[in-house]
């Protein structure tokens, strides 16, 4: 059964408060998803935790939203650790009314292109549409964050009373943990921190500070709020001038121009909404965009002037929250492990929120991290070096991701190269989500979860079909080359279709290689066709990857 998430108390009846005179296992400091999800994790697994607001949760831009793949890394931490609500993270149908009512669904994800003065062009634009098996979502941070803590608390985590915040940390005598007090002056002791406050962690100011430039490809100024009156944009541009296109406000719309992007979330898009918002966050080259005023919601209304049809769309839009900015918006801090401390999620890196990597990175170094820790408390070994491979791979995540947005960014200068690289990045995302599930069902039979605890393998911690990869890897340096003035966008993009036309995994799902083949929906026919692909002359790695509810369009049953 699926606890209820607005009660207070613990499985066995206990208040779960702080209490100063417990040494606990693990003390988080952060409260937002990843690290409540952690807390909940290593609660569930019989460590005492820990877990503490800083004052930096709130007010700093998250994620929010999901792509199958993130759904899938969500399942499988429901499963590896016996946690059913996590899967409702990924299969909304079972999360609380309450959290469904304030955020949004996600059918389609959609990119527009745009170009200044003019209307937006049908024949630049590309759909996917998320298959009816899935489940995707437009996270409103507030209440997901608050029941993500909830479960947290009802697997055993412990919470300071009045939930008061960190004010400082400190080393305990002779190395035997640290202590966390909190701004009313209470004090608790853990044998190791993770701290997840992000960049305004006093340890990362102690490290002196984040870096905004080190092994980073890609700078953004980004700009985010939440926004009443956003206007559907099928409603200011009918959507007869797209036979193909379902309407873009059931899903994430990306409004792409050279340079950057605008992505408008809805949160008012189904029928249980109990609200009226969108999110609204913007990514931009800050060497391309210098011009514009400082003042994010001015620089806001300067960029999308430029754009009649985005001008039309939000010019009724007034603020529900205060716009965030940053001018240079990507942080990475390079020593992340020390003494009886982890520097984990956003107290590791800043990056840009777009494909939904922010969620999906935090679901992911969930799942890295927990074992770690459930190991270290085992063998009661918290040196630095049990940690240096989850750090490690950490480090790779965070530059993959970089390498991702850098290549969209890049794509951005002209449509035929985003067209080409949005077909990489969508098989990436689907084979990814396949590959996953077929090997959380392995270890489900086989009990040995190793095969998807890869960390020692770069960012790719369970296999993927041989020559994905490699794929990415030369999407990546095609781009590169673009950046570099050596390849021109529109010979890049002719690249990037003759390998995907090449490649033996690329499945008959769509035209993966055609670039007139802009709308994609997962029809029955389809789902045959890919099918038969699977057991004729797919790679053999595929017969394990299409289940049921892949096929029948079915959800898989709720995890309980």
């Amino acid at each position: 059964m699926t606890l209820d998430p607005w009660r207070s108390t613990m499985h066995d009846g206990r208040q779960p408060f702080a209490d100063p005179e417990e040494k606990y296992d693990v003390a988080l400091v952060g409260a937002h998803l990843a690290s409540n999800l952690l807390a909940a994790v290593l609660a569930r697994q019989g460590l005492r935790v820990l877990l503490v607001d800083s004052e930096a949760d709130a007010r700093t831009p998250a994620g929010e939203t999901t792509v199958p793949y993130t759904a899938e890394v969500f399942f499988t931490l429901a499963r590896r650790f016996d946690i059913p609500e996590l899967a409702a993270f990924g299969l909304t149908c079972d999360l609380p009314d309450r959290v469904r009512r304030t955020s949004g669904v996600k059918r389609s994800l959609s990119f527009l292109y745009h170009r200044p003065g003019q209307p937006q062009n049908p024949e630049q634009t590309v759909q996917f549409n998320v298959p009816g098996e899935h489940s995707e979502w437009h996270m409103f941070r507030p209440d997901v964050d608050a029941y993500a803590h909830e479960v947290a608390q009802r697997y055993g985590a412990r919470v300071p009373r009045h939930r008061r915040r960190m004010s400082e940390i400190a080393r305990l005598p002779g190395g035997a943990g640290v202590s966390v007090t909190t701004e009313d002056g209470v004090s608790y002791r853990a044998r190791y921190l993770v701290d997840a406050i992000g960049m305004e962690s006093p340890i990362v100011a102690k490290l002196g500070g984040p870096d905004p430039v080190a092994d980073l490809r890609t700078r953004s100024r980004v700009m985010t709020a939440h926004l009443s009156g956003v206007q559907q944009f099928e409603e200011r541009v009918p959507l007869t001038a797209y036979p193909k296109a379902s309407p873009w406000s059931a899903g994430t719309i990306s409004h792409l121009f050279q340079g950057g992007w605008i992505q408008v979330a809805h949160f008012d898009n189904h029928p249980e909404a109990g609200t009226a918002r969108a999110s609204v966050a913007v990514s931009l080259d800050p060497d391309a965009f210098s011009d514009l005023p400082k003042d994010p919601e001015a620089g806001f209304r300067a960029l999308i002037d430029r754009f009649p049809q985005l001008a039309e769309t939000l010019a009724g839009a007034v603020t529900a929250t205060e716009w965030t900015s940053d001018e240079l918006w990507q942080r990475t801090v390079t020593q992340t492990v020390g003494e009886r401390h982890f520097l984990f999620e956003r107290s590791a890196s800043r990056n840009d929120l777009f494909l939904s990597r922010d969620v999906t990175m935090a679901a992911e170094l969930v799942y890295a991290l927990a074992p770690v820790l459930l190991e270290a408390a085992r063998t009661d070994d918290w040196s630095p070096e049990r940690f240096t491979q989850v750090a490690a791979f950490q480090r790779e995540l965070i530059a993959f991701n970089d390498r991702i947005i850098s290549a969209a960014r890049i794509a951005t200068y002209d449509f035929r190269l985003w067209n080409a690289f949005s077909r990489v990045w969508l098989l990436w995302s689907m084979l990814a989500a396949l590959s996953l599930k077929s090997a959380r069902n392995h270890a489900l039979g086989s009990g040995d979860w190793r095969p998807t605890h890869r960390l020692d393998e770069g960012a790719f911690w369970f296999a993927l079909p041989n020559g994905l990869p490699e794929l990415l890897e030369q999407t990546f340096a095609w781009t590169e080359e673009v950046r570099e003035g050596r390849l021109t966008p529109g010979a890049a993009a002719d690249r990037i279709w003759q390998a995907l036309d090449a490649a033996p995994f690329t499945p008959p799902l769509y035209g993966f290689a055609d670039p007139a083949d802009r709308y994609y929906h997962f029809t029955l026919s389809k789902r045959l066709k890919a099918l038969a692909w699977t057991k004729t002359v797919a790679p053999a790695e595929f017969r394990t990857m299409l289940t049921k509810e892949n096929i029948t369009n079915q959800p898989p049953p709720a995890v309980h």
